[in-house]
């Protein structure tokens, strides 16, 4: 009984429990003059061999293609270089985020994507006055990003918005970069339709939704992260094979229940006397 409950709760760890194949990290460095050197290390946590891994940076509204790598083997990794950021002239934080497409067989199979965040600062770290929140819900085809901002402080914000999504999405409502003002303390909610090709076999992936404004010459930014969904938040057809298992082995526990602890009760005799 004890091993059928341990390979139950094997089965049932979700994908993102287990880790993305691919791990990212993003070390940046800043001169004085504001010159931006950035190095993007991939390295391949998985047991088996990856293929036409195209990484990419998204950087102050911007985007710089790298160097594409045709197979990363189970454990290996590799730096690339990028110096294509734009030099940042006002003192504060810039996010950065590195989008990976990969596949996991060579000559077939779907396109899959790794988003890793990262951030630096020009001489101050600051803090932004602006937070906020995703959330979503929606079918098989199309999604609702649910998004809210607030601006924590009396001053209003000139903000600019880029909303980061996986490889064949399409937002319908959002082209790129949204701006708008937010007063001090105003709270803001709006709605971003999103749109996927059918031919993915997940219903979950990251979305990030980087937020910026400009202040006394200097400059903030803060990450909003989220999930966007296209099922039910009680459902996910990657966690069906899951499900599957659970239910087989509910049964067969309840079969082996029946079999060997539910003793039919003795009919009673009648006595003649």
């Amino acid at each position: 009984m004890r091993f059928f409950l341990v390979l139950v709760t094997f089965l049932l760890i979700p994908n993102q429990v287990l880790g993305q194949p691919i791990d990212l990290s993003i070390d940046s460095d800043v001169n004085e003059k504001g010159q931006v050197a950035l190095a993007l290390t991939l390295k391949n946590n998985s047991s088996k061999a990856l293929f036409h891994i195209h990484p990419m940076f998204h950087f102050h509204h911007s985007m710089s293609m790298m160097t594409t790598i045709r197979e990363l083997r189970p454990g290996q990794s590799i730096t690339l270089e990028n110096d294509k950021h734009p030099p940042v002239l006002r003192v504060g934080n810039y996010p950065i985020t590195a989008m990976v497409n990969y596949k996991d067989q060579l000559a077939a199979g779907d396109t899959k994507t790794v988003l890793h965040t990262d951030s630096f600062y020009f001489k101050e770290l600051l803090q932004s006055e602006v937070v906020g929140g995703i959330d979503s819900s929606g079918g098989s085809a199309t999604s609702v990003l649910k998004i809210f901002l607030k601006n924590q402080s009396d001053s209003l914000k000139n903000i600019r918005m880029m909303l980061l999504l996986p490889p064949g999405m399409v937002a319908v409502n959002f082209n790129g970069i949204m701006g708008f003002t937010l007063r001090g303390d105003e709270k803001k909610t709006f709605e971003v339709t999103v749109q996927r090709n059918s031919n993915f076999d997940e219903d979950r992936f990251p979305v990030r939704l980087m937020v910026e404004y400009g202040e006394m010459l200097k400059h903030y930014s803060r990450e909003i992260k989220g999930v966007i969904q296209f099922s039910p938040s009680w459902y996910s057809v990657k966690y069906l094979p899951h499900f599957s298992v659970l239910l087989l082995m509910g049964l067969l526990i309840l079969g082996l229940y029946f079999k060997f602890y539910n003793v039919p009760l003795k009919k009673k005799g009648r006595i003649n006397g």
